[in-house]
């Protein structure tokens, strides 16, 4: 795991995920559903604590194995986000990483922030060679996010998954280890 403590992003402070805090991460899905619900896949299927359990012993199981890593983000004892690597590839060298933050907390620069330190994290420590973040094609404020580390539009998959009963087309973003030297360098 690449954070074994707290730290501070921006006003907030990230955390490794841990099974105790389902109860206050379901709070936290159940107070922004309208909010994630069509934009997160696991968001519409999650209505209760026992799914969302299910759903985070799984997600730690996976992180044991090195194939993900799952932080939360908090202000006190509330949850404000979410900030995961969804999938890690070690073969060809690639994670993909995904984010989800309470309303109230956008437009301050957190999920950037947040974003640039996993970033990081996953070229230094992990020596990834390429960083994905995948979401809706109308999901603006994740667009926002991707173009604004840097990341190129790679395509855009019709149809290519389900999301609150719905179709969903999804765009996938690529950022290089070189591209996000050349910018760090710049």
């Amino acid at each position: 795991m690449l954070l074994k403590h707290e730290m501070a992003i921006g006003p907030l402070r990230l955390k490794p995920l841990a099974l105790a805090q389902a109860p206050a991460f379901f709070a936290h899905i159940e107070q922004q559903r309208a909010l994630y619900e069509d934009t997160i896949p696991f968001v519409s299927r999650t209505h209760t604590l026992g799914q969302l359990t299910e759903l985070l012993q799984t997600s730690l199981a996976k992180q044991q194995r090195g194939e993900a890593l799952f932080y939360t983000l908090w202000h006190g004892q509330q949850m404000a986000g979410y900030l995961l690597v969804r999938e890690i590839e070690p073969q060809a060298r690639w994670a993909e990483i995904g984010y989800m933050l309470a309303r109230e907390w956008h437009g301050k620069g957190i999920i950037t922030q947040a974003c640039q330190w996993l970033i990081e994290q996953l070229f230094q420590q992990l020596e990834m060679d390429k960083i994905v973040i995948c979401c809706n094609d109308d999901n603006h404020s994740s667009i926002a996010v991707a173009k604004r580390l840097g990341f190129t539009l790679e395509g855009t998959l019709r149809q290519h998954f389900v999301v609150n009963g719905v179709r969903r087309n999804m765009c996938s973003y690529g950022l290089l280890r070189q591209e996000w030297q050349q910018a760090d360098a710049s």
